[in-house]
């Protein structure tokens, strides 16, 4: 086996060319490496991109779909108000059927959360993170919202059936009505800041959703009147 020793420069010319050889090649593949890397980083960064904003899509969609119902949500809380304005006169009035609660719609967060923690949002830019970050905070304002409605409504509840109402339960029940009223405006408040946010992405809130053939038809129970139960039949003697 030949063993080949290296030659020995031959003056500052020869030295000279061997440096600029090695550097040039040093360099050529740091440069080709960034390359690769920024490459890398740049798809990392459309993955985690396209897969936070069809989330927020969705979640916009879902909310505008709630807030198609919402004259429905109105509707009944005067609905009910005429009926505690009637209790209290002392008038009489047939005993409410269900009252239904509002549609409330899922808020998903989960690919958001999983970018958060990745570290992938690092390789967006800081205006379309900050963006992104105002757009999910005002829709987990949402979410924590809709579920201190849901309890208020469930107090709503205790109407159906009534043929008589204590001064006091009116009270409870006056009181409840205002609380809905104030949390759907809430609702409705935190969705158009978050729509405002989702839209300087150009998230549109367009994703196609799948809403079951009922209530694509005749929209959900609280859109349905507040009328009253059926007339029980008598038991057995």
């Amino acid at each position: 086996m030949d063993i080949h020793k290296p030659k020995p420069w031959h003056g500052v010319r020869e030295f000279l060319k061997e440096y600029v050889i090695i550097v040039v090649g040093v360099l050529t593949a740091l440069g080709a490496e960034a390359v690769v890397q920024n490459l890398h980083d740049a798809r990392l960064a459309e993955e985690a991109r396209q897969a936070v904003r069809d989330e927020l899509n969705l979640d916009i969609t879902n909310m505008a779909v709630r807030f198609s119902w919402d004259a429905c949500v109105i509707r009944r809380l005067d609905e009910i108000d005429a009926l505690l304005d009637r209790a209290e006169a002392g008038g009489s009035f047939a005993p409410p059927g269900a009252v239904g609660t509002p549609r409330n719609r899922a808020i998903y967060a989960e690919r958001w959360e999983t970018a958060k923690s990745g570290g992938r949002l690092s390789l967006i830019s800081s205006e379309e993170q900050r963006a992104l970050a105002r757009a999910y905070g005002q829709l987990e304002q949402v979410r924590e919202t809709q579920q201190q409605e849901l309890q208020v409504w469930h107090r709503l509840h205790a109407l159906r059936g009534r043929r008589r109402l204590s001064p006091d339960m009116i009270t409870v029940q006056r009181l409840a009505v205002t609380e809905a009223r104030d949390l759907d405006a809430n609702v409705h408040n935190s969705f158009i800041q978050g729509q405002f946010f989702a839209r300087k992405v150009g998230v549109k809130g367009n994703a196609l959703l799948q809403i079951p053939p009922s209530e694509a038809k005749s929209g959900p129970a609280i859109c349905q009147p507040l009328g009253a139960l059926p007339p029980q039949k008598p038991g057995p003697r």
